[in-house]
């Protein structure tokens, strides 16, 4: 396990390098729907990521945002990858976006890895290792209470004309607990639940490559994830609450309130 996150570490860390190198410096954007944007530099980490991790792990499969891959198969191992987590932050000159890399097997999250190098900072956890900033270990929060909570989420691409937007829930949130922030990076928002930066996080509508990685540093931390019945989270599904444990039961009963 050591030496496959060493591995992880490798591959996303060159990735960040590339992805920082168009960092406030882009010569063109595209668009992928509405508000949902690509760039150049989306396709040529993703790129770069596929090939080192086919190389390493000639046998896994490789599941990327940018890519068109197919069914999954569940008895061998896959890869998550997300070559920037936050592109409309990337594209806007704001430095909320990461890469993330996340190696899931017979179910279970081994390895997770997120990079933000515009933030400095590297988050990364392996099953069994626990999970590390910048390589010193880290820990969810003790905060025991919503009202002292300080929570994120975010909203989905399609929340101009879909009525179940977040909204509801984000007020229901808001005047519950000390404050709520939005970044626009899931795989950050999971990374700073992981490291006792937030108590909370809630969000819906996500893909695989977006949580799958925070996923793991926020159970390797010791915190709690599930789906928004309180269920086992899965990646796949594409709602997940994950907060220090203290604050999940609490959570889940607001979430429960604002969608009835």
């Amino acid at each position: 396990m050591r030496d496959l996150l060493k591995t992880t570490l490798a591959i996303a860390e060159d990735a960040a390098t590339l992805v920082l190198a168009g960092f406030r410096d882009l010569d063109a954007v595209e668009k992928k729907g509405t508000i949902d944007l690509v760039t150049e530099y989306d396709l040529k980490a993703e790129a770069r990521i596929r090939e080192r991790l086919a190389a390493a792990f000639p046998d896994d499969q490789i599941v990327g945002e940018e890519g068109e891959d197919g069914a999954v198969d569940p008895a061998r191992p896959v890869w998550y990858v997300d070559p920037i987590d936050g592109t409309t932050n990337f594209a806007h000159g704001h430095p909320f976006f990461s890469v993330s890399i996340a190696r899931f097997a017979e179910g279970r999250a081994q390895v997770g890895v997120v990079a933000a190098p515009a933030l400095g900072v590297v988050w990364a956890a392996a099953e069994g290792l626990g999970a590390t900033r910048n390589g010193a270990l880290c820990r969810v929060s003790e905060r025991a209470t919503l009202e002292d909570a300080l929570c994120a989420t975010g909203f989905p691409y399609d929340r101009w004309t879909a009525e179940d937007d977040n909204l509801r829930e984000h007020r229901a949130f808001l005047k519950r607990t000390r404050g709520i922030r939005r970044c626009g990076s899931a795989a950050i928002d999971l990374c700073l639940v992981a490291d006792g930066t937030y108590d909370l996080y809630w969000e819906q509508r996500l893909s695989p490559w977006d949580m799958a990685a925070g996923a793991c540093l926020v159970a390797e931390a010791g915190g709690t994830l599930t789906d928004y019945d309180g269920g086992p989270a899965d990646p796949r599904t594409g709602r997940l609450v994950a907060s220090n444990g203290r604050v999940h039961e609490a959570a889940l009963a607001v979430l429960r309130e604002a969608r009835e």
